[in-house]
């Protein structure tokens, strides 16, 4: 018991040896132990957003279905295009056919009434949605595709971005680049600079007979152009226009033939990437455009998406890339036949396409007063191919 009781003793004498050292110090208690921390989150520019991990499982999506459907101009510029796609998006092929959007809405519309979803997206149809596709509900809103913040910003595009589907008519199409009109092509080997200058001009007796025009029955660039001259300078114009009797041809590289080689100088539809192919050919060496001082009308150039596409996913990756700062200046610079609305890709390289500073936009080819002209030329080419 007396061991115990000096075990005890000396226990407490320690404690007490323990407090008063510690008061000796200055008071400061000892902390306890660090408490283990886990890492903070990662944030700041390595931290990816919402939108980019949404992409990337949108892309991996889109390997799987392996390919994208796409119907749009038969020229080499438009598969060249698709080609760089494919490069930014290995494991994407692009299934391109070129043809006439014309030609387009029948097959489209036969295969859905049969219930077959063949096709994803559809370039450069504007008027072929607006007018057949998109009231008989074959086409999808491109709005829900796009994923990409840069897309949506305003200050990226000419006008804005929500001016990419007013200029549509809101018709769920979303226009990225436009051509001014009208323009009409004067061949300069053949008729001086300046002896026309303005669209009456071309009522001139002398130049009846001089002049070929692309088939308007269709809608494209004949149709196009008479759609521009009877919105902006009346359809009792285009009516004495056609008094003068072009040459009306339906291949778009006969009409830039019989145009280039000068016995038809004045040139109404031009195709201009053709025109452009006998210039470096040296076939022609001067050709201008009429034009007035600013253009107030646009043809407008829009992507359009087909309803239950085959392949979501790549159709959402493709309309995106097309979409960015690195889509369009790749359709710039490979088409170079238009300008495109965004205001940080690089203008269009060919001097025949007007820019923003000679343009003062009211109305396109895709709004109200374009598509009643587009629709009265179409009426008018019904009595004037029966006579």
């Amino acid at each position: 018991m007396k061991a115990i009781g000096a075990q005890k003793f000396a226990t407490f004498a320690l404690s007490i040896f323990l407090v008063t050292g510690l008061a000796a110090c200055g008071g400061q208690n000892v902390p306890p132990p660090a408490a283990k921390t886990e890492p903070a989150p990662q944030t700041g520019k390595a931290a990816k957003e919402a939108w980019e991990v949404e992409f990337e499982k949108t892309v991996e999506a889109a390997k799987q279905e392996g390919e994208v459907a796409i119907i749009g101009p038969a020229a080499t510029s438009r598969e060249q295009l698709m080609a760089e796609f494919e490069k930014a998006y290995p494991g994407i092929k692009v299934k391109y056919v070129g043809m006439r959007p014309s030609m387009a809405v029948p097959k489209i519309l036969a295969e859905q009434q049969q219930g077959k979803y063949l096709t994803d997206i559809l370039i450069e149809g504007g008027q072929q949605i607006a007018f057949d596709l998109y009231p008989a509900g074959a086409t999808d809103d491109v709005r829900k595709f796009i994923v990409f913040p840069d897309i949506k910003d305003d200050s990226h595009w000419h006008l804005g971005y929500e001016a990419g589907y007013s200029m549509a008519n809101n018709t769920g199409q979303f226009v990225f680049a436009v051509l001014a009109l009208p323009n009409v092509h004067i061949n300069n080997d053949v008729i001086p600079e300046g002896e026309i200058t303005s669209f009456q001009d071309l009522l001139d007796p002398k130049w009846k007979g001089k002049m070929v025009l692309q088939d308007f029955s269709k809608q494209a660039q004949g149709h196009g152009l008479l759609s521009a001259l009877a919105a902006t300078e009346g359809k009792d114009f285009v009516l004495k226009l056609l008094e003068q009797k072009p040459l009306i041809l339906d291949d778009p590289r006969q009409i830039v033939e019989a145009y280039a080689t000068g016995k038809y100088p004045i040139g109404l539809g031009l195709d201009n990437a053709k025109l452009r192919q006998f210039k470096d050919q040296g076939v022609i060496k001067k050709s201008g455009k009429l034009q007035p001082p600013k253009s107030e009308m646009l043809s407008t150039f829009p992507i359009g998406v087909f309803k239950n596409q085959p392949h979501p996913n790549a159709t959402k990756v493709f309309i995106n890339w097309f979409l960015s700062k690195e889509g369009q200046s790749k359709f710039v610079e490979l088409t170079r036949e238009t300008q495109s609305r965004r205001n940080d890709v690089p203008p269009s390289p060919s001097p025949d396409v007007r820019g923003w500073d000679k343009i003062d936009y009211k109305t396109s080819n895709l709004e109200k007063g374009g598509l009643e002209a587009a629709k009265w030329v179409t009426e008018l080419s019904k009595t004037y191919f029966t006579k």
